[in-house]
């Protein structure tokens, strides 16, 4: 018999609605990482947060809201695979199970294509497409498919066009999609949904990194804003909590429409 839903439609997104989920953040120390962890745990889950800065994701968990659960930090390096290995046996001795995770870490610089070098190349699709492959195949292997249950999002990026300069960040976006696409398929009669987010240009700390001024970058977007990461977080808690039980192998799209202008002259 197929799985039937449980949820009320009033209840999207409730104090409560994640109570008994255990839930891993990667990139949890900042940006859509942070607020992600800190939405999911005053929803109710039970969250560990990834990162390779244990002060940044000290700072996270210092912020966790009153009554929520304790937010468990675990630095880490997810390019590393045997390190990613000891930590899910951490996750694993400690929560019993995964049911939720968020790949949210990431990273890349802007260059031109023709300047980008082998390893320059390998350094972002190592952060961008390998770790989460690893991360979310060996949870699903070790704790989804033996429970019988599981949401993955993955978080990707737009425009869906082609953006100079993000030649080799964009390739590994890409693949992710697809691979989200292709396990929301293989993974389906497990009780597991994938799904991934694509964000429009988010005001960060690492965003201010790239030393661009919001009044100007606004003016390419149709509603004349920079997102926030409290706003990519909401559509990543949507699709964990039960209203999102339909939803699988897509990518979302919450970008303030900049897939759909043109550039700004």
């Amino acid at each position: 018999m197929s799985e039937q839903p449980t949820f009320d439609p009033s209840d999207v997104l409730r104090p409560g609605c994640l109570t008994g989920r255990v839930a891993v953040v990667t990139g949890g120390g900042s940006g859509i990482g942070r607020a992600t962890a800190l939405l999911l745990a005053r929803l109710g889950a039970q969250v560990v947060i990834l990162g390779r800065r244990a002060d940044a994701l000290e700072e996270t968990r210092a912020l966790a809201p009153d009554g929520a659960l304790e937010v468990t930090a675990i630095p880490v390096d997810l390019r590393e695979f045997a390190d990613v290995d000891a930590v899910i046996d951490r996750i694993l001795a400690l929560h019993g199970r995964v049911d939720l995770l968020v790949n949210n870490a990431g990273g890349q610089f802007i260059a031109p294509a023709e300047s980008v070098s082998a390893n320059g190349f390998r350094a972002v699709t190592r952060l961008n497409l390998d770790a989460p492959w690893y991360l979310t195949t060996r949870l699903a292997a070790r704790s989804m498919i033996p429970n019988g249950y599981g949401k993955v999002v993955s978080v990707t990026m737009t425009p869906l066009r082609g953006i100079p300069g993000m030649a080799h960040s964009s390739a590994a976006r890409a693949a992710v999609e697809s691979l989200t696409r292709t396990l929301a398929v293989e993974w389906a009669p497990h009780g597991i949904r994938l799904a991934a987010v694509a964000p429009g240009i988010v005001h960060t700390q690492a965003w201010e990194g790239y030393g661009l001024r919001p009044a100007d970058v606004s003016g390419v977007i149709p509603l004349r804003r920079l997102q926030q990461p409290e706003e990519v977080a909401g559509v990543i808690a949507f699709l964990l909590s039960p209203a999102g039980d339909y939803v699988t192998g897509t990518t979302i799209v919450a970008d303030g429409g900049w897939n759909l202008a043109g550039p700004s002259l």
